[in-house]
């Protein structure tokens, strides 16, 4: 199913509304014009205001008819045209003949406001108005007929002028102004997202912000907040499952350690230890993997000559016993990245342990800081294969199902070095060893004096 914008579901939505209120008008229209009869006349409702619109004043005060544009062509066009301009104190301007039985009664008329004579289309001297106007000569009485106009083709003119022109300013302002006022009402979804947006994994406990938004999203925002509370109970509770079995797995396996050290010297007791051994990494690394995502991440200038330097002196006993050679050697002077010196410390140890596991059990263990500040470990090991490279910093993915890792060293490396703003950069095939590099993103080293 296709989504859509909201905003141009409104406007959809607006639109239809305004059709049907479109259509019901024109019904209401023409169900009045049924109960007119299509015979029946009225005068030009047009023609009395170009009549008023012709009276001009002289300079010497006298007013005299000057017809405008419209009342010239409407002159031309009916002959039978007449109309009667009376502007009191016996000043009167006159076209054509009105007929006689309109003529006698204009002093009964000029009595009321407005009249209109109603007649048939055929005659038109049937039909006349009288109407009062404001003129340049002063008020005026104008009597006027003989173009006469379908009483109901003016209904339906006027009727679909008010329908129609409404209409088509409603769907301009729907297309053009229903969207922008649509984006101005919803600017609390944007909101909403950035506040969703700043919710991950690491902030545990952290709820959406209800300040500010409307009812309508208020309601969702709670229900979202309720099933955050749920993840994060549930989120608690996995992570004291894999803490409480790392703790537990510790002491059966320490006992297991000191009864199989016991054993005679055999095939059966190096395997033994071997898986002892295994199991003993597994624990260690579920433990630190699992401190280091409940621990707050702090964010103070680490020297990363001292963190890398510490770790390759902690970590040189074992790669020697190992049948390695270690080095060190830093390019860099005094730089510092903003993070957690333990974390960084734990991930850097991470690295020079799998190149102890995996570089062969002899030659050279290379570690060094480069100039912008990427820590390089690299060894003389068989290398890693292409297809497997993209798998290797997945939890418990194993290079060799029969090394003692659990598969989650490489795992958290990635994940400290990803929080502290960084990537890890591998460089590898099979026979020439293995190259990693972590490097900065976004100018994240710096000098401190």
């Amino acid at each position: 199913m296709t989504s859509t914008s909201l905003r141009w579901r409104f406007t959809f939505g607006f639109i239809v509304l305004q059709l049907c209120a479109v259509i019901a008008s024109l019904s209401l229209v023409f169900y009045l014009l049924s109960g007119l009869k299509p015979d029946v006349a009225i005068t030009s409702i047009w023609l009395s205001q170009e009549i008023a619109d012709s009276v001009r004043l002289e300079p010497n005060g006298r007013a005299h008819l000057v017809p405008t544009a419209k009342l010239k062509e409407i002159m031309e066009d009916a002959p039978d045209l007449w109309f009667v301009a009376d502007l009191g104190k016996d000043i009167v301007l006159a076209h054509g003949a009105p007929p006689g039985k309109i003529a006698d009664n204009m002093p009964f008329l000029r009595a009321f406001r407005s009249v209109e004579l109603h007649g048939d289309l055929d005659d038109p001297l049937s039909v006349a108005r009288m109407e009062r106007f404001a003129t340049e000569a002063g008020e005026a009485t104008i009597f006027a007929g003989g173009v006469p106009m379908s009483q109901y083709g003016v209904t339906v003119l006027l009727g679909n002028l008010a329908i129609g022109v409404p209409a088509l300013i409603l769907v301009a302002i729907s297309l053009i102004g229903v969207p922008f006022v649509t984006r101005w009402a919803l600017r609390s979804f944007s909101d909403l997202t950035r506040r969703l947006d700043r919710i991950d994994l690491d902030t545990r406990g952290a709820l959406v912000e209800e300040r500010g938004l409307p009812n309508e999203v208020l309601r969702l925002v709670r229900d979202i907040n309720r099933a955050l509370r749920r993840l994060d109970s549930g989120f608690e509770a996995t992570e004291r499952f894999f803490v409480n079995a790392a703790h537990e797995l510790r002491t059966p396996i320490a006992v297991l350690q000191v009864r199989i050290d016991t054993l005679s010297p055999g095939a059966d007791k190096t395997h033994l230890q071997t898986a002892i051994k295994r199991l003993t990494a597994i624990a260690n690394q579920l433990l630190d993997t699992e401190k280091y995502r409940q621990k707050p991440q702090q964010n103070a200038p680490v020297d990363l000559n001292s963190v890398v330097s510490k770790v390759v002196a902690d970590l040189a006993p074992l790669a020697i016993a190992e049948g390695y050679e270690i080095s060190f050697d830093s390019d860099a002077e005094n730089l510092f990245v903003p993070g957690d010196a333990e974390a960084l410390e734990r991930a850097f140890v991470n690295l020079v342990r799998n190149a102890v596991q995996y570089g062969g059990g002899g030659g050279q263990i290379s570690v060094s800081i480069e100039a912008d500040g990427s820590v390089t470990v690299a060894d003389q090991g068989c290398g890693i294969a292409g297809d497997k490279q993209s798998r290797i910093f997945e939890p418990f993915y194993r290079i060799s199902p029969h090394g003692s890792g659990a598969g989650l060293g490489l795992s958290m490396v990635n994940e400290i070095v990803t929080r502290h703003g960084g990537y890890v950069e591998l460089s590898s095939a099979p026979g020439n060893g293995s190259t990693f590099a972590v490097r900065w993103r976004e100018k994240r080293v710096f000098q401190q004096r």
